[in-house]
């Protein structure tokens, strides 16, 4: 990559409507996780932002699928 060229930034946070769009999980999952602390967000006037970093954690932290 030149010196010029900046790496691209990863998101910090993430609205609601994007955590259900990226995971495939309802709205009302999503603010059920944040209710029960296990999604961390943060306020910025009326929006609800949910932190990368937790959105990772609580992913991952999913049960595994068994067939």
């Amino acid at each position: 990559m030149p010196l010029h060229e900046e790496a691209p930034i990863a998101p910090l946070t993430h609205r609601v409507d994007r955590v259900v769009e990226l995971t495939g999980a309802s709205r009302t999952n999503v603010y059920e996780a944040l209710r029960r602390g296990e999604l961390e967000a943060v306020k910025l006037g009326r929006a609800t932002l949910v932190l990368d970093a937790s959105l990772r954690r609580w992913v991952a932290a999913l049960p595994r699928y068994k067939a």
